[in-house]
This record gives C-alpha cells, structure tokens and sequence, in this order.
C-alpha cells in the first residue's frame, strides 16, 4: 500500500532523498551503483551509499552482472546502512547495456536467476530485483522473469511496465504488472505513469499491486508522496 522513491539515476541523491521524506516518503533507493567501481572505493560510487538519518527504510540498488561482485557489494551497502539491496535489471541506457547489465540481465532468465539466488544468498539484507517487460519490443517475458526472480530468493520484484526497446516512450502495462502479480508469491511492486493519486489509485486498482514506485512523477513534484497519503 505504499508509495515508494524509485532509484533516479543522476536525480535521487541524498538530498532529493531527504526532500521527498519530508514530504511522506517512506521508502527510498539510491543511485545505482555500479558494483565494480564501488568495491574499488571509486568516491563518486561510495557516495551513493550514503543514507540520512531521516531515512528510515532505505535500500542500495546495484547494477552487476557477477555473483561475486554483487555479494561484495551488497555487504558494502549493508556495513553504509542499507535496510535492502535492488538489483537493477532494467536500466535502458546504452552505457549499462553495453556492459551486459541493466536491462541486458533480461535476455537470459535462467542466467538471472542463478546471478539472483547467488546475491540473495550472499548478503545479510534482503534483496529486491527491479524488471522491465523484456529486452526488446516485441517481446515481453516479463512472467518468466518473476518467476526466475522469485525462485532465485528474491524478497519482492519490482517490475517497470514498459519494454528496454519501448524505453519511456509508450504507456506503461499495468495489466501485466497485475498478471504478475496474481501469480506470484512475493510482493509485486508496479512502476510507470504516477504523476497523481489519481493515477496512482488507478494503476493500484488495475494491478492489485503490492505497493506502486515513483520515479520521474517524483521528480517533477516531489510532494507527490503527500498527495498520495
């Protein structure tokens, strides 16, 4: 039933973050993190873990694509005061794809799968695995994927109901956020189109998600949280 800050990259640091508490955010995600670049204390990466005290429910999304790497990092996040880890799978730029993470973690759902069970079972905090539909527009194995997700230990799937190839250019599929969700036992956090509790009634009627998360309706106005409540 919550309204959550979806991670913004270049958008949700800290003090963005700290804005959109004081307006009845009570869930925040950081950055993404690239894990490689944190577990060799690049500044820039270490400062995306940082959490304010306001900040009660905080999480720590990360961006690999090696078990190794993602455990090692999520340790880092819990010893920064992360309450969970986010596993991004569903970044469309062309920076993250080319290096085989992001949305490309979606072509493969049995490779996924493995890379989620290892992370999960590696760290001592929860962890989330944020999903678009599918890689390509024409396909959308979104179903699959949740399933992999939440046979691999996953603690929820947070699914963007639109494709990497569709980017942020169609409206997002609530219906299938919802499919989804009636089929799966962990919670199904649904993202897309909530720029007001309007919309966000709507698509939370639609799907009978679990909860909804805000990313750019939070951004243009943050105390989209609020209105919510």
């Amino acid at each position: 039933g919550k309204l959550l800050l979806a991670p913004l990259t270049k958008g949700g640091n800290l003090p963005f973050r700290r804005l959109c508490v004081s307006l009845g955010c009570e869930v925040t995600v950081s950055e993404m993190v690239f894990a490689r670049f944190a577990l060799k204390k690049n500044p820039v990466e270490l400062a995306r873990l940082r959490k304010h005290d306001s900040e009660t429910l905080f999480g720590v999304q990360i961006a690999t694509n090696q078990i190794t790497e993602g455990v090692n990092a999520g340790r880092l996040a819990h010893e920064a005061g992360a309450d969970f880890v986010d596993l991004n799978c569903g970044c469309p730029i062309h920076e993250t794809w080319k290096r085989g993470l992001g949305a490309a973690l979606l072509k493969k759902p049995r490779k996924l799968e493995r890379l989620v069970r290892g992370i999960a079972d590696g760290i001592p905090i929860p962890l989330t695995v944020k999903i678009r539909l599918g890689a390509g527009s024409s396909e959308a194995p979104a179903h699959a994927l949740a399933e992999a997700v939440e046979n691999a230990g996953a603690a929820a799937v947070v699914i963007h109901g639109r494709t990497k190839e569709a980017r942020y250019t169609k409206a997002a599929n609530w219906e299938t956020i919802g499919a989804i969700q009636a089929e799966r036992g962990i919670p199904v956090v649904g993202n897309g189109d909530i720029l007001t509790r309007y919309e966000l009634n709507d698509r939370m009627g639609i799907s009978n998600a679990h909860a909804a998360i805000v990313g750019r309706g939070a951004l243009i106005k943050p105390w989209i949280f609020k209105e919510a409540k």
